[in-house]
């Protein structure tokens, strides 16, 4: 099934029942959904297109399963008793005030606001527990943003593990479609890897090819409060951000998105075979 129909098929299902459903539901309600799971980069999609949230209920009981919601509900004052008022992420960026983190689901999400002692402490690889203030923040309408308890943080665990890193990261790792076209409507996070290693930095700047056919190379900026650049291995890849428009209007009310490199991540693969000279 193309993306465009499975688009439509979703969001008619989730129109058309107005609660949020699992997965299993949605496709009991459809004659045109038949996988047992949806692509990946379907679902990264629909967060942007259609506003997608998939959660799992904060409802009482053992069996809480995953839903899926459409934004505006929330923001319309429906189901908040759903949303869980925990959540599990494992830092990729740690910035003065806020970090780049993945969630459960292996989305990327901003999450704020965090103290300046524990931003001294957590980094990347880190994983957190974290109490959720707002999943929706009425100061920041950029889908991507989580706003936190900040007394609410617990760290778990570090992941020292390069195989279980690049696990992670590979789940978390997306096409590079989305820089070609209109951030999918909302999308202001992004991972992806440059292809064969084609990258080469320069001042404040940095070139590199996506692993898109039409992709004739990307010139942006590096984030210049970001962590040093240090490419230490064969799997590289870089977080991107959406550059916030002067005037304060939302990004996806314009065409064309620019981005920058947030952070590089640089990873040493000791699975990879290496030739004996």
């Amino acid at each position: 099934m193309s993306y465009d129909n499975f688009k439509k098929e979703v969001e008619r299902i989730l129109e058309e029942k107005a609660r949020p459903l699992t997965w299993k539901e949605i496709k009991e309600n459809s004659t045109k959904l038949k996988q047992k799971a949806p692509y990946h980069v379907y679902v990264q999609k629909l967060q942007g297109d259609i506003g997608l949230v998939r959660f799992k209920s904060a409802r009482e009981g053992r069996d809480k399963k995953t839903v899926w919601a459409l934004r505006k509900w929330f923001e319309e004052g429906k189901f908040k008793e759903l949303l869980p008022h925990k959540a599990r992420f494992t830092i990729l960026s740690s910035k003065k005030d806020h970090a780049i983190a993945a969630n459960a689901y292996w989305e990327l999400k901003r999450i704020y606001p965090f103290p300046e002692k524990l931003n001294m402490n957590l980094n990347r690889w880190d994983v957190i527990e974290a109490e959720v203030d707002d999943f929706f923040p009425e100061e920041d309408k950029r889908p991507d943003s989580i706003r936190l308890k900040s007394d609410g943080i617990e760290h778990l665990r570090t992941i020292e593990d390069e195989e279980e890193r690049i696990t992670i990261a590979e789940k978390i790792s997306e096409s590079g479609e989305f820089m070609h076209t209109d951030a999918w409507k909302g999308k202001t996070l992004g991972m992806t890897k440059p292809r064969f290693r084609c990258f080469y930095f320069y001042d404040s700047k940095c070139q590199f090819f996506c692993d898109q056919n039409v992709c004739v190379g990307h010139d942006m900026e590096v984030d210049e409060e970001g962590e040093a650049i240090e490419i230490k291995g064969d799997r590289v890849y870089f977080v991107l951000e959406a550059v916030e428009r002067e005037g304060g209007e939302f990004i996806w009310e314009k065409t064309r998105v620019d981005w920058y490199i947030k952070t590089v991540i640089s990873l040493t693969d000791p699975r990879q075979r290496r030739l004996g000279f």
